[in-house]
């Protein structure tokens, strides 16, 4: 991986499973990386790994479903670094009723509206 280390990278669904390992690559890479998601919890738990690895990472916890919330952490992010080099669009969700013969119309708008939109 190239050299990052001037880079601001924004991680949303930071906190688990791709976005997380993605954040954590991006650091060892020399980034500055801004993890968001819906639980705070985890997002503090990658950004101490990162930051005990001797990375650089903070915490703007966020439901991107919230445009207003997306754009005010997007706002902040750019207050304090001046810009955002690379996005991580790693959030997503899923619904208990996922099978195709069992899924909802409701269900299957909400994955599709976080997921994709």
């Amino acid at each position: 991986m190239r050299d990052l280390t001037a880079s601001v990278v924004w991680v949303t669904g930071g906190g688990t499973g791709i976005g997380r390992a993605g954040a954590v690559a991006l650091a060892a890479a020399g980034a500055e990386v801004v993890l968001s998601g819906r639980r705070a919890e985890p997002l503090e738990e990658v950004a101490n790994a990162i930051a005990e690895a001797g990375g650089r990472a903070s915490v703007l916890p966020l439901d991107v479903a919230d445009a207003g919330a997306v754009s005010a952490v997007a706002e902040a992010i750019l207050a304090q670094h001046g810009r955002i080099d690379i996005l991580v669009n790693s959030a997503g969700l899923n619904v208990p009723k996922r099978r195709y013969d069992e899924v909802e119309l409701d269900g299957w708008r909400k994955v599709i509206d976080v997921d994709l939109n």
